[in-house]
C-alpha cells in the first residue's frame, strides 16, 4: 500500500474521538516475526502507518545481545552476533511455550549449537545464561517487545502501551499464554493477539471495503516467513448487524494449513552448509571451521546475503574477509545450485495450501484470488510450484510483504483501543484447536461413575465467543474435571509431536462439600448443580470465568408441585443426561447477573404489592356484586390469581473457590514475573543513566570544541580583551586535559556537568569593554551535535 492510500484511510476510516494531546490515545501494532519486527502506529492526525526505528528502517530484527552487563537490540545486537554469538539471541518466538522435549527446541539448539542453554526443572522449558543471569524465553521475549515500545514511543513523541501483537495462526494455549506474559512484562496493555493471516486479510479488505458484497470473494494468502509457512483462506461478505438493517464487511477464516519449520531460515542454513563445504575445498585450515562460533555466524550472514541476492539475480559471489584462521573466503554460487539445494523441500512448499483446502472443505477452482507473502516467496523456484499447483493461476503481490500484516493489526488496534473510532470490520479467527472437558459423574440409581466428555469450543468454530456453560449436576462434594484438547485428527504426525501436552489444566472445584451442607440444610430448597463459566478472548485464550452452585428456593405452591413431579421423574428417568453444556449470550449474562443481585430485594417489594392488590379486588367485588356477570366473574377469577403467578423463586448462587494445575507449560510464577520485571526496570534506569553521561559528555566536547575554534575568531578579537582570551584559554587547556586524561568509565554525569559549567563562566567572562563573549557569535549559537572525540570513547 503506498503512502498516500493511508492518507485517504484518515478522512474516510479513522477518526479520533479525543482531543490530539491525549497521550492514552496512540495504540500500536507488533507484527512479531521470528527474524524481524514491523511496527505500526495510530495516533491523532496520524491515521496508520509504519514506525521508523532508530535507524530510519522500517523493519527491525528481532534480536537481543548482551555485552559487558548492557542489552543492545536491533542493528547493534545484529551487529554483535557475529564478534559475540554465544551472547545474542533471536529468533526467540520460535521456543517461547515449549518444553525442552519438543522437537522444534531441539532444531533450534542443533541450528544453534554456540548457545549454551539451562533446563528449567519446574517447568521443563530452556533458559539461557548470561554472565551470572539466566534468563527465561519470556523474559527476553519481553525486552525485545520492551524495546519495541521504546521505539514506538520515541517516533510517535507521546507514550504509546496499547498493542496488538500478531502470531502464527497454528499457536496453543501454552504458547500464547507465554506470549501474553511476555507483553504484560514488558508493560504493554496487551489488546489482541492476532493471527497473522487474519491481520493481512484485514489490510486486504479495508483498502478494497467498496469491492465486498453479499457475494461472497474468497482469498488465499500464502505466506512463507522466516521459520514457518502458512496458507489461509479468508472469505469476505457484506452481513446485517444484530438488532440493525446496517450491513458491514465481515471476514471469516475458512481454512489454514501449515508448516512449523519450513522457512527462510532452513533455506539459509543449506545455504550455510554449501559455503562451509567450499570453504572445506578451497582452504586448508588447522582447527574444524563448524567449531567456530564467529566464523559460522559470518557464514550464515553471508548465506542469508547470497540467498536473497539469488532471488534477483542468476548467480552470485559469496565472499567473506578473514572467515577463519586469517583465510578469506570467494566462491560463485548460482541460483540452480540453490534450487538443488531445497529439492527435497518441494513437497512441503505445497502442502500448506492442500490442508488449508482440505479445512475449509474447497476445491482449488472456488478460490477466487491467490496471494504471496513473506520474503520466502521471492525466491523463483517456490513462485513457480505454487503457479503449478493452481494450474497457471496468476499470484497476486498486491499485498506489501513487509507491512500488510502491521498495518492490519494496528486497524485492529484502532478498533480495540477506546480512544479511536473505526468503520466495522468484523474479524471472525478460526478455532483450529477444539477444547473439551473431561469429568466424572454419577449417573442411575446406584450413583455409578461414569466418564464423561463435553465439547466446549468445537473445531472450526469461532472466537471470541460467548460464555459456555457446563452444568454439574451429580457432584454435592468437592470434584475435579479436566480441560484438554479435543480431537487433533486433523493434524498430521509431525505437527501432533511438534504440539505439545494434549492435556491443560486439572481443575479442583472446591468448597462444594461445604456450601451443600450449609444451603440444603433447608428442605424446600432444590439442588440445581454447579455451573462452571468458560469463554475464549480475543486472543483465543481459554479462560474460567467462574464456578457457581446453584440453589432455588421455591414458592410454596411450587414446592409441593416440584417435590411430586421429582418423585415421580425418579421412577423413569437418570441424571446421565443432565450435565451439559449450554452457551450463554451477553443479554443472558446480563439479565442472569440483575436477577441474582435484584431477587431478595424484590421479594418484599412483591409480596407488599400482592396484598395491595387483592384489597383492590375485594373492594371491587363488592362494589359490583349486584350486576355481577359471568364475564366479571372471569376477570376476578383472573385477578385474583395474579399474585400467586407473580411469585418467584429465590436463586442463591455461591462462588465456588478453584485449583488449577497446569499439564501443559507451566506459567512463571508471580515471583519469577515480578524478578523479570525488575530486571527491565534495572536495565531501563542504568541504560538511562548512561544516556544522560553519554549525552552530558558529548555536549561538554561539542562545547569545547566550538570555544577553541571561536577563541581563533577575528569576531572574538574584537570584542575580548587580551587578559580575556588567556583567561578563555587557559580554562579550554583545562579541560581537554582533563578529558584526555582522566576520563574514564566510572567518570560520572555530574563532572562532565561542571565542567561544563566552567567552560560556561569562560565565555561568560566581563571586562570594561562589555561581555566579550557573550556579544560575539560564540555565544549566539548552540551546539548539539558532537565534534569528532577528543579522545578514544571508552565503551
Amino acid at each position: 500500500m503506498k503512502p498516500y492510500g493511508l492518507l485517504i484511510l484518515s478522512a474516510a476510516v479513522l477518526v479520533s474521538l479525543f482531543a490530539p494531546g491525549d497521550g492514552a490515545l496512540a495504540a500500536m501494532s507488533i507484527d512479531l516475526g521470528s527474524q524481524f519486527i514491523k511496527i505500526g502506529l495510530v495516533k491523532p492526525g496520524v491515521p496508520m502507518e509504519i514506525v521508523l526505528n532508530k535507524e530510519s528502517r522500517r523493519k527491525t530484527p528481532t534480536i537481543i545481545a548482551f555485552k559487558g552487563g548492557e542489552r543492545l537490540f536491533s542493528e547493534g545486537a545484529a551487529q554483535l552476533s557475529v564478534k559475540t554469538p554465544k551472547s545474542t539471541f533471536t529468533h526467540l518466538l520460535d521456543l517461547i511455550g515449549k518444553k525442552v522435549d519438543n522437537p522444534i527446541v531441539q532444531l533450534y539448539r542443533e541450528r544453534f549449537p554456540h548457545l549454551a542453554t539451562i533446563i528449567d526443572e519446574n517447568r521443563g522449558t530452556i533458559s539461557f545464561p548470561v554472565g551470572d543471569v539466566t534468563y527465561n524465553v519470556e523474559t527476553l521475549m519481553a525486552m525485545i517487545l520492551w524495546n519495541v515500545r521504546q521505539i514506538t514511543e520515541e517516533y510517535a513523541q507521546q507514550p504509546v502501551k496499547d498493542a496488538v501483537i500478531t502470531i502464527p495462526v497454528y499457536f496453543n494455549q501454552a504458547e500464547r499464554k507465554a506470549l501474553t506474559k511476555a507483553a504484560g512484562i514488558a508493560g504493554l496493555n496487551l489488546l489482541q493477539l492476532l493471527t497473522d493471516g487474519s491481520a493481512a486479510g484485514l489490510n486486504y479488505g479495508v483498502f478494497r471495503r467498496k469491492e465486498i458484497t453479499e457475494q461472497a470473494q474468497t482469498l488465499l494468502i500464502y505466506d512463507m516467513g522466516a521459520s514457518k509457512t502458512t496458507a489461509t483462506i479468508l472469505e469476505y461478505r457484506l452481513a446485517k448487524e444484530k438488532n440493525s438493517n446496517e450491513k458491514n464487511p465481515v471476514m471469516s477464516t475458512l481454512g489454514v494449513g501449515y508448516d512449523r519449520t519450513l522457512g527462510g531460515l532452513e533455506l539459509s542454513m543449506r545455504m550455510q552448509e554449501h559455503l562451509v563445504e567450499e570453504f572445506k575445498k578451497l582452504k586448508k585450515t588447522k582447527k574444524e571451521i563448524t567449531e567456530n562460533p564467529r566464523a559460522m555466524a559470518k557464514m550464515l550472514k553471508e548465506a542469508e546475503r547470497v540467498k536473497q541476492v539469488l532471488s534477483a539475480n542468476i548467480d552470485h559471489f559469496a565472499q567473506i574477509e578473514n572467515v577463519f584462521d586469517e583465510q578469506d573466503f570467494r566462491v560463485k554460487v548460482t541460483r540452480e545450485q540453490l534450487h538443488e539445494m531445497m529439492t527435497d523441500l518441494e513437497p512441503r512448499f505445497i502442502q500448506p495450501v492442500m490442508d488449508a483446502l482440505k479445512m475449509a472443505e474447497m476445491g482449488i477452482e472456488q478460490i477466487d484470488q491467490v496471494v504471496l507473502m513473506g520474503a520466502g516467496t521471492r525466491v523463483p523456484r517456490i513462485q513457480v510450484l505454487i503457479q503449478e499447483f493452481f494450474k497457471g493461476k496468476e499470484l497476486g503481490r498486491f499485498l506489501n510483504t513487509d507491512e500488510a500484516i502491521a498495518l492490519g493489526a494496528v486497524y485492529q488496534a484502532a478498533h480495540l483501543s477506546k480512544g479511536f473510532k473505526v468503520m466495522k470490520f468484523g474479524v471472525q479467527e478460526l478455532q483450529i484447536h477444539p477444547i473439551q472437558i473431561d469429568f466424572t459423574s454419577f449417573v442411575g440409581e446406584q450413583k455409578e461413575e461414569k466418564k464423561m466428555t463435553r465439547t466446549l469450543f468445537g473445531y472450526k468454530t469461532n472466537y471470541p465467543t460467548n460464555k459456555k456453560i457446563i452444568s454439574f449436576t451429580s457432584h454435592t462434594k468437592d470434584f475435579p474435571f479436566s480441560v484438554n484438547y479435543g480431537s487433533l485428527a486433523h493434524l498430521t504426525e509431525k505437527q501432533l509431536t511438534e504440539f505439545g501436552s494434549l492435556n491443560l489444566t486439572e481443575v479442583m472445584v472446591k468448597g462444594v462439600t461445604e456450601a451443600v451442607e450449609k444451603e440444603g440444610a433447608d428442605p424446600a430448597s432444590e439442588f440445581k448443580g454447579t455451573k462452571a463459566y468458560f469463554f475464549v478472548d480475543h486472543s483465543g485464550i481459554v479462560n474460567i470465568d467462574k464456578i457457581e452452585l446453584i440453589y432455588e428456593r421455591p414458592s410454596k405452591i411450587e414446592s409441593v408441585v416440584n417435590s411430586i413431579a421429582d418423585k415421580i421423574s425418579g421412577f423413569f428417568g437418570s441424571d446421565e443426561n443432565k450435565e451439559k453444556v449450554e452457551e450463554e449470550s451477553s443479554e443472558q449474562a446480563a439479565k442472569e447477573a440483575e436477577n441474582a443481585e435484584a431477587v431478595e430485594a424484590e421479594k418484599p417489594k412483591e409480596e407488599e404489592h400482592n396484598k395491595e392488590e387483592a384489597k383492590e379486588e375485594k373492594a371491587e367485588e363488592k362494589k359490583d356484586e349486584e350486576v355481577k356477570t359471568n364475564e366479571t366473574e372471569k376477570k376476578n377469577a383472573t385477578e385474583t390469581a395474579k399474585p400467586v403467578e407473580a411469585e418467584k423463586p429465590k436463586i442463591i448462587k455461591v462462588s465456588l473457590k478453584v485449583d488449577k494445575e497446569q499439564r501443559d507449560v507451566i506459567d512463571l510464577s508471580d515471583s519469577e514475573s515480578k524478578r523479570a520485571i525488575q530486571r527491565l526496570a534495572d536495565f531501563e534506569k542504568a541504560e538511562k543513566a548512561k544516556a544522560e553521561r553519554d549525552a552530558a559528555h558529548n555536549t561538554l566536547e561539542a562545547t569545547l570544541y566550538d570555544l577553541s575554534d571561536k577563541l581563533e575568531s577575528d569576531e572574538f578579537s574584537q570584542y575580548a580583551t587580551k587578559e580575556e582570551k588567556l583567561a578563555t584559554r587557559a580554562q579550554l587547556d583545562k579541560v581537554r586535559e582533563w578529558l584526555e586524561d582522566e576520563v574514564t568509565l566510572e567518570t560520572t554525569t555530574e563532572e562532565f556537568k561542571e565542567n561544563k559549567k566552567a567552560l560556561d563562566t569562560a565565555a561568560s567572562a566581563r571586562s570594561s569593554t562589555g561581555n566579550a563573549l557573550r556579544s560575539s557569535p560564540i555565544c549566539s549559537r548552540s551546539s548539539t551535535t558532537a565534534k569528532p572525540s577528543l579522545l578514544s570513547r571508552r565503551t
